[in-house]
């Protein structure tokens, strides 16, 4: 097809459905699509927003630009679900059609009150001297139809001291009250025409989340970077779980190796002395493609999180195909010695029927399985490899030290090799056995290690439907297809 040269700052019009149509025809068509993640029809798609469990259904909205593969002006798509397995389309949830919004609809959450479903986010206004921050709001109804609020922004401007980078707004209740975080960047010069110096994390309350009165902002006794991004709370087994996107994080040893982070907090948020007491604090996920985070409750009140599958702006195979990036699976959350976990949610393991393959040259059927094995600490090291020579990504234990390592240099095609063609992580607690799931969907890709202890999130290319897995020194090893 011809592809139309799209400026970064159009949005979506009744003239463009024909082309966009068209596109996702084209899309569909690739080779390296996913089954079983979510990913977009056409163009980039970036952070999930306003994760929910309404009506009767899972709702996932995303950071969407249709036209291509590359950032451009921010739409919220939106898709649902029954079973987190099988998803609607249901299209374009917000277009950037208003002057508050003349540079995108960005990120935020959503909250359920009186039926409705109250959908916040970023209105991106840019002017010559920096960002003006407003933070907007959308309501949907049960039929579905969402309508942005007449008296948009909600809020306008930031609050002296900090940055026009103010932004992600996530919405919670707690005793009675409203509860709004705000991502941002502290200005302590106050000559900041983008990102202050410091990362920080803002509270505003309201009794019907509409009118919002700034409280401050919260204490962090962390490291915070230049900018916080995508804040999130939950709580899980008890214990209130924070999820901060930090820009600008220094390297620590294994951790924090690629463009941006995305951390937890476990402990506990105090909305009145404006503090979070901190527990416990780590990167969540160890692997290349992985960024902006987003907890919510599935029907069960079980603890739930999805995630961009990307982070920066590597170029992929698929770029050319017009389309990028994707969300990760569905994970479930959970504490175990006081450590967050995620894991794929019982949904998604219920999709395959996994199979005895105790072989050390495994010959997958198609490229969208579950890989199970076990290596026990008796034995010095193990080495996983997966894909054909010349073409390889493999995995790495070493059982006395808990240190393993994803490693993608022998890609025929490599990805971002600027960040490096390793991950390493280190498993602290002291099992056994190194439980190792893998989970391929064609070019998306998640290593959960010790259900969920520590988690590699990554795109790979090199997976040719005849590919291999070469599991040397391992035992017990299952594989199971996707199957719906």
């Amino acid at each position: 097809m011809k592809f139309l040269e799209i400026d970064k700052y159009h949005y979506v019009t009744a003239k463009d459905q024909g082309y966009l149509r068209e596109l996702a025809k084209f899309v569909s068509k690739s080779e390296f699509l996913p089954k079983f993640h979510i990913y977009p029809k056409s163009g980039l798609m970036n952070d999930p927003n306003g994760l929910s469990y309404y009506n009767g259904a899972y709702h996932v909205f995303y950071q969407w630009f249709p036209f291509d593969a590359t950032h451009g002006m921010k739409h919220w798509g939106h898709m649902k679900s029954q079973d987190l397995l099988h998803w609607q389309d249901c299209g374009l949830a917000l277009i950037p059609d208003q002057e508050y919004e003349k540079n995108g609809c960005y990120s935020g959450g959503a909250i359920e009150k009186d039926g409705l479903l109250y959908l916040f986010y970023t209105a991106n206004y840019k002017t010559s001297a920096g960002k003006i921050p407003k933070q907007a709001l959308a309501i949907m109804n049960q039929a579905g139809q969402i309508e942005k609020y007449a008296q948009n922004p909600i809020l306008d401007g930031a609050p002296k001291g900090y940055s026009g980078e103010l932004r992600d707004p996530f919405v919670f209740e707690r005793d009675g009250a409203y509860y709004m975080l705000l991502g941002g960047s502290a200005d302590e010069t106050g000559t900041a025409k983008s990102f202050g110096q410091r990362g920080a994390l803002l509270l505003y309350q309201s009794s019907n989340l509409i009118d919002w009165a700034y409280k401050g902002e919260v204490e962090l006794p962390i490291e915070t970077g230049y900018m916080l991004e995508c804040p999130s709370l939950i709580e899980v087994d008890g214990k209130e779980v924070l999820f901060l996107s930090p820009m600008g994080y220094q390297p620590q040893k294994n951790r924090y190796q690629n463009r941006f982070a995305s951390i937890y907090l476990l402990g506990k948020l105090d909305v009145l002395n404006l503090r979070f007491d901190v527990e416990q604090c780590d990167e969540l996920d160890a692997g290349f493609d992985y960024y902006a985070p987003q907890a919510f409750y599935a029907k069960d009140n079980v603890p739930l999180s999805f995630a961009w599958f990307g982070c920066g702006e590597p170029l992929y195979e698929s770029d050319k195909e017009k389309w990028k990036h994707g969300l990760t699976m569905p994970h479930e959350l959970s504490l175990r010695s006081e450590r967050l976990h995620r894991f794929p949610s019982k949904e998604i393991l219920a999709a395959f029927s996994m199979l005895e393959c105790n072989q050390k040259l495994v010959a997958p059927k198609m490229s969208f399985y579950h890989f199970s094995t076990e290596v026990s600490r008796e034995q010095k090291n193990a080495t996983i490899v997966f894909g054909n020579p010349g073409n390889t990504w493999q995995l790495d234990i070493d059982t006395e030290s808990g240190e393993v390592i994803l490693d993608r240099s022998n890609l025929a095609t490599p990805i971002d090799v600027e960040y490096g063609e390793d991950r390493r992580t280190i498993l602290t607690a002291k099992t056994a056995i190194i439980q190792v799931d893998v989970f391929v969907d064609n070019s998306f890709i998640e290593i959960f290690l010790n259900q969920g202890e520590k988690v590699f999130s990554f795109r790979s290319f090199n997976l040719a439907k005849d590919h291999m897995i070469v599991s040397e020194s391992v035992t017990n090893c299952k594989i199971g297809y996707y199957n719906r």
